[in-house]
């Protein structure tokens, strides 16, 4: 018992697979750290500069198991992977490629970083408080890549598969090429990947109706497939004297079907079978003479067809229901850089984005084929939103160096019309070789998906229901950050975050019938308060590890949730430490192990268990460097299952999440031609899908 104790304490990579079917709570508010530094001799990896830390990401990465941008982003310190969504320190980060916005949702862009091959990271910098002329806000990470421009003309490429083995097989491959020759370079990737999906969920709900109590007790076993073609080409070409223009289309294409059976207190039997396909133009100019400007149009379309059929008590029913969310999408912006001669820097620029919204759900009597239109609905939403911004940055010496900004927003959405303010101060003090002050404050706005504002009723099973909210409103957010930096290798950083009107997912258990409504609501407030630290340490030349510890305080207030008010404090710390192990080189062998625990959480009424995990790769590097061998064992003691509880006022239940995490992946990676990966910007999806 004590070896195992110990080997948790060493051990972790830490991975939630998210879920499609919108039937249960987002576990949004669960920390799951992967912090990672890796430091050879005394040369460091990481530096701070103009209130950014900079990784120097071959070198960080030069003997890890990794062969995707997403897996070298989680690689980062402070990063947190939450249902497959990227964080920092606990909040929410937005990735730009080369200083240009990303355009992709969380589903889409995980997608497109793992099946980009990692040697096309040059280096990352994160920015806890992003300045405005990235026209993105709050905390952000920028991958900076190697241009392809001004090589000899060469064809190169490289070609990747993987299997995952869990409770079914998962397969992914994919293909990538890269043509350059003087002036223009063109790449292409394809991938394809094929998923099952298993999982079960034991929940018993004591749910009071009439002044009596039912005993609610339900077993539910869910499985499922998808298959996704992803498509990138992209171009660049070399004007001359330093301009430069850039033209890329991403296309995903994907199909799939998910079986979910309930049985116990209340029985349910539902499939669905679903497509969803996303369509990306962008064109961008950048000039030598500091201005960018260019323009993106997205199309995403996502028809679904259900069946369900229900019983609870005397109850039944059974039905059919039509969805689809199609969404139409325009970006443009411009934006220009002046340096002065005293080393200064301005910027101002604009964005505006329109979108259209034609969404619906139409239910049907499965028996008699007659529409029901208490339950169906057909939205027409329209919305756009114009900013503006200015800032400045200088390095006053050596020592110190600063930047702000102020971007201005218009937004406007049906019967919502405001106007908002966001500044942005970022500062880096050095006083001493190998000691670092960084300072931010940030301020940025977050919109609910465009389906959570739909007036629909959507039936999980014959006792859940998933609603959405037209009048859920968008919340601000408030950040100040102060870190300090020893020698390049070890942090320690506070920070403060206040969120007015923040806004997830919670359960509710009607009063007058048994059923539970699953609805994103808006909060008074979430207040955070954070520290974070992190350590590098090395043993002898075989061994490199990493330690980082993480604890929040978090204060969730909302005086109308239902007839159910709540002022709810906790603390939460993680421990997390990856260990790297260079086992031979000759033959060229790696293993890593590593260890995570998170105590307690909350999520507004929820009370959130504790998790643990460890997690083993070993990698194998041909002497030509062309090709990787790399097998992975992720949760191996099965300890990533969460058991949430609800006990405030009526409303009590307990579900235990049967999530077999436990998997093992075999992945191949060959290289040909001296292959650089072009790394394109990703397709903005954070409002899309459901």
């Amino acid at each position: 018992m004590r070896t195992v104790i110990t080997i948790c304490l060493c051990l972790f990579v830490f991975s939630l697979q998210a879920q499609d079917d919108v039937s249960y709570t987002y576990m949004d508010s669960l920390f799951q750290q992967l912090p990672e530094v890796l430091i050879k001799g005394e040369r460091p990896v990481v530096k701070a500069e103009k209130g950014k830390l900079v990784y120097d990401m071959p070198r960080m990465l030069e003997k890890l198991p990794v062969n995707n941008a997403y897996e070298a982003i989680k690689e980062l310190p402070g990063i947190i992977e939450q249902n497959d969504d990227l964080s920092l320190g606990g909040r929410g980060i937005t990735i730009v490629i080369n200083g240009k916005v990303s355009t992709l949702n969380k589903e889409q862009l995980h997608t497109m970083l793992e099946n980009t091959p990692v040697d096309r990271v040059e280096k990352a910098e994160i920015m806890y408080a992003a300045p405005a002329r990235y026209q993105v806000r709050g905390a952000m990470i920028n991958l900076v890549l190697k241009s392809n421009l001004g090589q000899k003309p060469n064809l190169s490429g490289e070609i990747f598969g993987s299997y995952e083995q869990s409770r079914r097989e998962n397969l992914n491959g994919r293909g990538s090429l890269v043509y350059s020759s003087g002036r223009f370079s063109a790449d292409l990737l394809y991938s394809y990947n094929f998923l099952h999906s298993a999982w079960g969920i034991d929940k018993k709900s004591w749910h009071t109706l009439d002044n009596r109590v039912h005993e609610m007790v339900l077993k539910t076993d869910a499985s499922g497939y998808s298959g996704r073609h992803n498509v990138r080409f992209g171009m660049d070409y070399d004007l001359g004297n330093k301009h430069t223009l850039s033209a890329v289309y991403t296309s995903q294409v994907r199909y799939g079907q998910d079986r979910t059976t309930m049985r116990g207190t209340a029985n349910s039997d539902k499939i669905s079978d679903g497509n969803r396909q996303l369509h990306n133009a962008k064109v961008d100019y950048h000039s030598s003479f500091g201005l960018d400007a260019g323009f993106d149009f997205t199309f995403f379309d996502s028809p679904e067809q259900t069946g369900l059929r229900t019983s609870v008590q005397e109850t039944e029913r059974d039905f059919t229901y039509d969805s689809n969310q199609r969404i139409n999408r325009w970006l443009l912006y411009a934006s220009q850089l002046h340096t002065l001669k005293n080393g200064a820097e301005i910027n101002y620029g604009v964005r505006y984005i329109t979108t259209h919204d034609n969404s619906y759900q139409f239910y049907f009597d499965r028996n008699t084929g007659q529409p029901l239109p208490d339950n169906s609905a057909q939205l027409l939403r329209k919305e756009y939103s114009l900013n503006t911004y200015i800032g400045a940055s200088k390095s006053f010496s050596k020592q110190f160096s600063a930047e702000v900004s102020l971007a201005a927003e218009l937004y406007h959405a049906r019967e919502r019309h405001s106007w908002m303010l966001y500044p942005t101060v970022n500062m880096t003090y050095a006083p001493a070789d190998g000691h670092t002050f960084q300072m931010s404050f940030a301020s940025d706005r977050h919109y609910p998906a465009y389906w959570i504002l739909q007036p629909i009723v959507q039936y999980v099973d014959s006792y859940t229901e998933s609603h959405g909210n037209p009048d859920l409103k968008p919340y601000s957010r408030y950040n100040f950050n102060l870190n300090y930096l020893h020698k390049n290798k070890y942090m320690i950083g506070i920070n403060y975050e206040y969120r007015p009107d923040y806004f997830t997912q919670l359960p509710y258990m009607l009063p007058d019938r048994l059923a539970e409504v699953n609805q994103f609501v808006n909060y008074n407030y979430q207040k955070s308060w954070m520290i974070q630290t992190m350590a590098s340490y090395k043993v002898g030349k075989w061994w490199n590890g990493r330690f980082f510890a993480f604890g929040r305080f978090n204060h969730d207030k909302n005086d109308h949730f239902h007839d159910v008010s709540f002022d709810r404090r906790k603390f939460t710390y993680i421990l997390n430490t990856t260990n790297t192990f260079i086992i031979s080189k000759k033959p060229a062998l790696v293993g890593t192990l590593a260890g995570f625990y998170q105590s307690r959480a909350i999520q507004g009424v929820y009370n959130l268990s504790p998790l643990c995990n460890i997690s083993a790769s070993l990698q194998w590097t041909s002497p030509n460097q062309k090709t990787k061998i790399i097998l992975k064992g992720n949760d191996i003691f099965q300890t990533l299952n969460m058991t949430t509880r609800l006990a405030w006022g009526l409303q009590r239940n307990k579900t235990d999440m049967n999530w077999d995490k436990r998997n093992i992946t075999l992945s191949w990676l060959y290289k040909f031609g001296g292959y650089k990966e072009k790394k394109r910007t990703e397709v903005d999806m954070k409002r899309l899908g459901r």
